[in-house]
């Protein structure tokens, strides 16, 4: 008896190189996945660690993945509890020989190996390019992103296509999903590998949309973002990065086609990075021995989380995440950046938040691009600014995004809404005065 074991970063059938390995052999197979309860629990800080629309999110992921993988006569077995406890009990109760499962540093693989007598199996997962192929040990890959893209000329493994054994199993006492309570949240992307795909489809074939991702690569109402089907794994980054290669041969390739891909090698390189640093990646003071003195002020972050920091652009963002669980990239690094730079605040606080609300935030990335923009993701690191003021003129000169998400500000002029000074008459308090230039505005070139 096997166990293939789905986690929440592969929620899907194509390029699933444990499923597919799986399979390839003549034992009996148990499918399963395993909610964890501890995602329910809350950080050191007082931050729930998953939040209502990743949940919904996930559901409808395992709900598409459940009937894709009836269509090819295998069953998913689903539990709810902590999930090493569980596989311990299977795998004892089963007599399981190998577990088939994608490599993460999450769980504690040391648990089940000391209880069991199991083999695991783990495959490398969710990068265009494989680990095992970068031109260098994981311990010497360079600081810098401009760096490593130097170094990426290599080929991309093949995409893995699942064909099933028909030896899969049932067990007796799996759940069904609507057996789970989780908190009613209404999202505005479906999740799920299938509309994953429509949605990849639809941005490339049907609008050639990624034509102009040049331009609107930084637009904050990003339509086109693949990044929650891609964090969820129910579309994996080695088939993202063949559907550019087919469109660049099969229709055109220009500045944005090549801008995509490098945007995917920016994850990538962030997911070998979590590698290579390790606990760092969650530490205050990141890979340096750096020493901030990081402000208490909890009413400021309440503020920051609420979207009630009287600076427009800032607002609005933050009541896109607090009602969509979605925000742009953009506008992620200007809300990072607000604050860390402007309310002189932990950065972890921010990637926790994010973690539990964001549907696109894979771990490594969001704890990533905030260890960069407080200047400690390598020795010589800086910290990134992004003047909220400047942003504003740039991305919104018509306030069109601001309205939308603060509504009752439709009426104020454009130039209070970029630039509120003083503040807005009968609108929340500024927590902090910004001017137009008040620091250098460090834009890096790819991100």
């Amino acid at each position: 008896m096997d166990i293939v074991w789905f986690k929440i970063s592969d929620l899907r059938i194509r390029d699933h190189e444990p499923l597919f390995t799986a399979n390839q052999a003549d034992n009996s197979i148990i499918h399963i996945f395993i909610w964890d309860c501890r995602w329910d629990d809350k950080t050191e800080n007082d931050i729930l660690i998953m939040g209502k629309y990743k949940k919904n999110f996930l559901k409808e992921s395992l709900y598409n993945l459940s009937e894709n993988l009836k269509k090819i006569n295998i069953h998913l077995n689903l539990y709810f509890g902590k999930t090493e406890d569980i596989l311990i009990n299977i795998i004892n109760k089963h007599n399981v020989k190998n577990i088939y499962t994608h490599q993460d540093n999450v769980y504690d693989m040391n648990k089940l190996t000391e209880n069991t007598s199991v083999k695991i199996e783990s495959f490398w997962n969710n990068t265009m390019y494989h680990i095992n192929d970068l031109p260098f040990p994981i311990k010497e890959l360079p600081d810098s992103f401009t760096d490593f893209k130097k170094n990426m000329t290599f080929n991309v493994k093949k995409e893995f296509f699942t064909k099933s054994n028909n030896k899969s199993i049932k067990l007796d006492n799996s759940i069904k999903l609507n057996d789970i309570d989780i908190p009613e949240a209404t999202i505005i992307i479906k999740g799920g590998e299938d509309a994953g795909w429509e949605q990849l489809k639809s941005f490339f074939y049907k609008t050639n949309n990624i034509l102009k991702y040049n331009h609107e690569r930084h637009n904050l109402t990003n339509t086109w973002d693949l990044s929650p089907w891609l964090d969820f794994g129910c579309l994996s980054a080695k088939s993202i990065f063949y559907q550019i290669k087919m469109y660049e041969k099969s229709k055109q390739k220009n500045n944005s086609t090549y801008l995509y891909w490098l945007d995917m090698l920016l994850k990538d390189y962030y997911k070998f990075k979590s590698i290579k640093i390790g606990n760092d990646l969650f530490k205050q003071n990141g890979v340096t021995n750096k020493i901030y003195n990081y402000s208490n002020n909890k009413g400021s972050l309440q503020k920051w989380i609420d979207g009630q920091t009287g600076i427009p652009l800032i607002d609005a963002f933050m009541n896109q995440i607090k009602n969509t669980g979605l925000i742009s990239n953009k506008g992620r690094l200007i809300v990072s950046s607000f604050l860390i730079n402007d309310l002189n605040l932990d950065w972890t606080l921010g990637a926790e938040y994010f973690n539990k609300m964001l549907i696109n935030s894979e771990t490594s990335y969001n704890y990533g691009i905030m260890q960069y923009i407080a200047g400690l993701g390598s020795l010589t690191d800086n910290h990134i600014y992004f003047n909220p003021i400047k942003q504003a003129k740039i991305l919104d000169k018509n306030c069109d995004y601001i309205k939308h998400w603060i509504p009752e500000l439709k009426d104020i002029s454009i130039n209070d809404l970029v630039d509120p000074k003083d503040g807005i008459v009968n609108y929340h308090d500024i927590l902090v005065k910004i001017n137009f230039i008040n620091k250098i505005n460090i834009i890096p070139k790819n991100i």
